[in-house]
């Protein structure tokens, strides 16, 4: 029997992928798409956008914040807040939202590390599929 296996991703396609779900999850971490309807901040979006890009180049890729800086064509200093993002406070501020207090402030940078942060957690929680053993023949057993 013949298994097909797909080509690699490029690194590229594959940070690609991985920003796409952080940024998805930050959108889930917010209680869904139409959640921002009701904060009226829509214009979050460009920016949850680019916090996945970020936090995904930065821990997945390994990127410093000048790399990242040049290649999303933004600011050292607007990576580096990114970084920074403090995501204890962001749960906090969650928590307040929830609670009934308007989420006013823009917390991207922590949304995508903490959406990163449960992906990854989420991940290492899977079990792994065991590969079939080879025998010394070369069989698979």
């Amino acid at each position: 029997m013949v298994e097909v296996v797909a080509p690699p991703a490029s690194h590229e396609e594959e940070r690609d992928r991985q920003a796409l779900k952080v940024f998805l999850k930050t959108l889930d971490i917010l209680g869904g798409p139409r959640q921002l309807f009701e904060y009226r901040n829509l214009t979050w979006l460009p920016s949850l956008m680019e916090a996945a890009y970020v936090v995904v180049f930065a821990q997945e890729a390994g990127k410093t914040a000048a790399q990242i800086a040049q290649e999303l064509g933004v600011s050292r200093q607007t990576v580096r807040n990114i970084l920074a993002a403090d995501t204890e406070k962001v749960r906090a501020r969650l928590a307040a939202t929830k609670a009934g207090s308007p989420l006013r402030t823009h917390v991207a940078g922590g949304l995508a590390k903490l959406a990163l942060q449960e992906l990854q957690q989420a991940e290492a929680a899977k079990p792994r599929a065991r590969r079939p053993r080879q025998t010394s023949r070369g069989n698979r057993a």
